[in-house]
């Protein structure tokens, strides 16, 4: 389950009303096993330590799960601390500060309030509790780890990773004619982020589209052709200079051109992009109709003029 940027109660009702699976990325927790004990709040955040060692997850206290769904709110009872409070609370307990713990505190009715923790994947990792250990979430439930683990979890933060980061500059520029389409362009700018803790220096990015939306005459992106694949053409960057931690770089400028000769390719055909990095390959396919878009509208054959005109 996608989570969405800006998280309302409305997503919560979606929940039960979805009954969605509880799984490691995506917990579900009785409110009424919430309380204000200093017991409870060192269990709480060992048990936040470990899910932080294990690659991150999305906490829910207010809801109840039946088979491991969700199955009706559970909400916590007359809970009167801020969330400020809260987050002080947990990283009293832990070495090394959890990196982007969000808390959210929710309100639903008199006295009754769900609890939304978020724990990024990327958390400056690991983290030892108060009690000199390490812990990981297994089962549902804190496990030590053993000393094998805890070394590969320190090796972890000589890893690079890059991810990204999305398409900006996705609104076309229209050649009218009558009112209507003769051709527009689009030049979407590539964004990719270091989201790893180290500098990476070796990296590259490539990315594919039909070949019937290519303009050989835009020299940014001509500079930068690799080969044909089948119906569609391929292009690449690789980085001149090393990435930062938290770095955001452009990477590909690009030109897609459309006339209603090749039309039905954008409707129907995807945008492929490929990153390489020092720690893996990530890939991803955007459908080139719902990332450009005029006025952010996807485009119609009726907007075009049928005059068979290129350019």
């Amino acid at each position: 389950m996608l989570l969405p940027e800006n998280i309302s109660k409305e997503f919560f009702n979606n929940i039960i009303e979805d009954k969605i699976r509880m799984h490691s990325k995506l917990l579900f927790f009785k409110g009424s096993d919430f309380n204000d004990s200093a017991n409870f709040f060192t269990k709480l955040a060992k048990n936040i330590s470990a899910i932080a060692n294990s690659g991150g997850a999305n906490i829910i206290y207010g809801i109840e799960t039946k088979r491991g769904k969700a199955e009706k709110f559970n909400f916590i009872k007359n809970f009167t601390h801020s969330k400020d409070w809260l987050y002080h609370e947990i990283q009293s307990h832990i070495d090394q500060a959890i990196s982007g713990l969000s808390i959210n505190i929710f309100n639903f009715e008199e006295n009754s309030s769900l609890i939304h923790f978020q724990i990024p994947e990327n958390n400056k990792q690991p983290h030892m509790f108060s009690d000199s250990r390490y812990y990981k979430w297994q089962k549902n439930k804190a496990v030590v780890l053993d000393e094998n683990e805890v070394r590969n979890l320190y090796g972890k933060l000589s890893l690079s990773e890059l991810e990204f980061l999305g398409i900006y500059n996705t609104n076309g520029l229209p050649i009218l004619q009558s009112g209507k389409f003769s051709a527009i362009s689009f030049y979407p700018k590539l964004l990719i982020r270091n989201s790893g803790n180290i500098v990476e220096k070796n990296y590259k990015i490539e990315i594919s589209f039909p070949a019937s939306l290519y303009e050989d005459s835009f020299q940014p992106l001509k500079s930068l052709f690799i080969r044909h694949d089948g119906s569609y053409v391929v292009f690449g960057n690789k980085g001149l200079h090393p990435i930062f931690q938290e770095e955001i770089s452009t990477m590909i400028e690009a030109k897609i051109s459309v006339n209603l000769e090749n039309l039905d390719s954008f409707l129907n055909e995807y945008l492929n992009i490929s990153l390489y990095f020092s720690n893996g390959i990530k890939k991803h396919s955007l459908k080139l109709s719902d990332t450009l878009t005029y006025n952010g509208k996807i485009l119609q054959k009726e907007q075009f003029l049928n005059t068979g005109v290129l350019f």
